[in-house]
């Protein structure tokens, strides 16, 4: 007659099974890594809550210095398709995106638009500035030192973009990163 598990003593209870280790060290890596793709991905692509309207409404004014310390403001632009990108130097899906801005910027110049990189990490200009140079950035990049203008545009994640059509209207919220050039050309096509 076998002996109930509840008897055992802990000498007397079996081992774990090698095989069962073995299984444990092989999937936890991955259930940990399956685990933070869905947290990085949920942090990216949430939805803004703060602003869900603002598509198809006035962009919310702001004026701001660009990193060599000239003023610039939302409604001097007014005439121009503008993409306003908010943005930081250690946000690593905006380092991937910011060579496709470029780009766009050097493209579409011709046809009016504007890119503005809205850097939303309260860094410096020097800072900021030595990002561009160093990506051949020659869009503005604008300091929000107060870090005032993202939460009048709900931003919550970085990057996050906007595309502003030529009478100040917001006609596109883009809340994940550009990581290829047609979603990039597709989206601006609203606003040219």
């Amino acid at each position: 007659m076998k002996p109930d598990a509840a008897a055992l003593t802990t000498s007397e209870q079996p081992a774990p099974s090698n095989r069962n280790r073995r299984q444990l060290v092989t999937w936890s890596p991955i259930l940990i890594a399956i685990i933070a793709v869905i947290v990085a991905a949920f942090l990216v692509l949430r939805p803004s809550s703060q602003t869900p309207g603002l598509v198809g409404k006035p962009a919310p004014e702001f004026s701001l210095r660009s990193v060599n310390g000239a003023s610039v403001s939302l409604a001097s632009l007014r005439g121009h398709p503008i993409l306003v990108n908010f943005w930081g130097t250690t946000c690593l899906p905006c380092r991937r995106e910011v060579p496709l801005l470029q780009q766009a910027y050097e493209k579409y110049r011709a046809q009016g638009l504007i890119v503005i990189g809205l850097d939303s990490q309260l860094e410096d200009a020097q800072s900021v500035s030595a990002f561009g140079s160093e990506r051949n950035v020659t869009y503005p990049m604008l300091l929000d030192p107060n870090g005032a203008v993202a939460p009048t545009y709900g931003v919550n994640a970085l990057p996050h973009s906007f595309l502003i059509d030529r009478n100040g209207v917001v006609r596109g919220n883009e809340q994940a990163p550009f990581f290829d050039a047609a979603p990039l050309d597709q989206a601006l096509k609203a606003i040219l």
